[in-house]
C-alpha cells in the first residue's frame, strides 16, 4: 500500500489522489522505492552518538562571600576569642565570677548566636535577625574601649580583648548579612 507523500495517509493501491488530503499519488518506481529501503537500512544500522552536554561550573564563592562558610567562620572566631578571654582573664577582672558561671554565660550566648546566626539568618534567609547580634558586638567593642583606663593589670591579651576580639566577629556578621540580604534581593 501506498502512502501519501503530502501527509502520510495509508491509501490503496490503485489510488490517484490521497482519501486524506486530496494530493495527487505519484507512483513509485521500483529503483527508487529499493534505494529509498536501503538509505533506511544503513541509517538504521549506524551506531547512535551520544549527546555529551558540558557544563561549565560557575566561579567559586570565595570564603568571605559564601553565607555557609560565614557562619562557620563566625564561630570560629568567637570560640578562639573565647579561649583567649578565658586564658588571659582573672576572676577579679570578671566581677568576682568564678569558671562555672562564666561557662553558663558563655555557652548561653553561643546558644543565642547559633540560633540567630544559622538558624534564623543562614537556614530561613532571615538576615535582619543578625542585627540585634551586631548591635550586641558594636555595644561590647564601645564599651570596652570605654573602659580601658579601668584596666589595673593591662597586657597584650587584656589589649586584645578590649580592643581586637569584637572587631572580627562584627565583620563576619556584617558581611554575612550583606551576602544574605543580597541573595534575598535575587
Amino acid at each position: 500500500m501506498p502512502f501519501c507523500s503530502a501527509c502520510g495517509t495509508k491509501c490503496a493501491d490503485d489510488a490517484k489522489f490521497c482519501s486524506a488530503c486530496g494530493t495527487a499519488m505519484v507512483a513509485a518506481s521500483v529503483d527508487q522505492t529499493a534505494a529509498t529501503t536501503q538509505a533506511h537500512a544503513a541509517r538504521a544500522a549506524e551506531p547512535v552518538q551520544p549527546v555529551i552536554q558540558v557544563i561549565t561550573p560557575a566561579a567559586p564563592l570565595k570564603a568571605f562571600d559564601n553565607p555557609a562558610e560565614l557562619w562557620k567562620m563566625f564561630f570560629y572566631v568567637a570560640i578562639f576569642d573565647l579561649g583567649i578571654y578565658f586564658l588571659t582573664t582573672s576572676a577579679e577582672e570578671t566581677g568576682g565570677f568564678s569558671s562555672g558561671p562564666t561557662m553558663l554565660i558563655v555557652a548561653g550566648y553561643l546558644a543565642i548566636a547559633y540560633f540567630l546566626v544559622k538558624v534564623q539568618a543562614f537556614d530561613k534567609g532571615r538576615a535582619v535577625w543578625l542585627l540585634p547580634l551586631i548591635a550586641w558586638h558594636v555595644w561590647g567593642y564601645l564599651q570596652g574601649i570605654s573602659s580601658s583606663g579601668d584596666l589595673e593589670y593591662a597586657t597584650t591579651f587584656d589589649n586584645y580583648d578590649t580592643f581586637i576580639s569584637g572587631i572580627p566577629e562584627m565583620v563576619i556578621l556584617t558581611k554575612l548579612f550583606l551576602v544574605l540580604r543580597q541573595g534575598a534581593a535575587k
